[in-house]
């Protein structure tokens, strides 16, 4: 097996879960909090910073930071802090790609490698009624429907619009994707079981 899987997903549709599950399943790497490890290291920032910032579209005004976020040799004045996150976490997607077979959730990890021949894409989705039950199940900050529903908005605003800013494309559009798949209908393990069967086709025609 070579083919990396894409996941992208609509926050609370258990996208994430799904590929975890995956890569279990097929035996191969699966990265998400690995890649701002990665890219922590490529750009010097600190990985709490990276977490809290690499979506959220902030202009090309200048910032100035203390130090307390930066990693070693990084000036706390510079633009657009936001657009060098996401071309260190670019770099560190394509560095998990380039070793072998493995499973990446989120962060236009499908237009990173949109060059690469055994890629497969698949976006994640629910209904909202699943989507804010999962949420209140899940997020200690979200623990009724009001406020699933406002985090389900502002959470799948911000990867929408990062996704059209870097692609100029449409995150969600199904012609982006090989799969596009209803967590709620078929439910979490059936997801999984449909991904590995699609993945190991994919991956055998890939081969030819």
């Amino acid at each position: 097996m070579n083919t990396v899987v894409t996941i992208s997903r609509q926050f609370g549709s258990g996208g994430r879960l799904i590929g975890k599950l995956l890569a279990e399943r097929l035996g191969v790497p699966f990265y998400d909090k690995e890649i701002i490890e990665k890219a922590a290291q490529n750009c010097g920032f600190a990985e709490g910073f990276i977490k809290d910032n690499e979506q959220k579209r902030k202009g090309f005004a200048s910032y100035t930071m203390p130090t307390s976020v930066l990693g070693a040799g990084v000036f706390a004045n510079f633009d657009n802090f936001e657009a060098r996150i996401y071309a260190a976490e670019a770099e560190a997607i394509e560095t998990f790609a380039n070793v072998g077979a493995c499973v990446i959730v989120g962060r236009c990890a499908d237009y990173v490698l949109r060059n690469r021949r055994k890629c497969m894409n698949v976006f994640v989705f629910a209904d909202t009624d699943s989507r804010v039950k999962r949420v209140i199940e899940v997020y200690n900050d979200a623990p009724d429907a009001r406020k699933a529903q406002k985090l389900i908005r502002d959470t799948d605003k911000l990867r929408a619009r990062h996704y059209r800013y870097y692609t100029d494309s449409e995150w969600g559009d199904a012609t982006n994707y090989h799969l596009c798949i209803d967590s709620a209908l078929f439910g979490i393990e059936n997801c999984v079981d449909m991904l590995a069967s699609a993945y190991k086709a994919y991956d055998g025609q890939s081969e030819t």
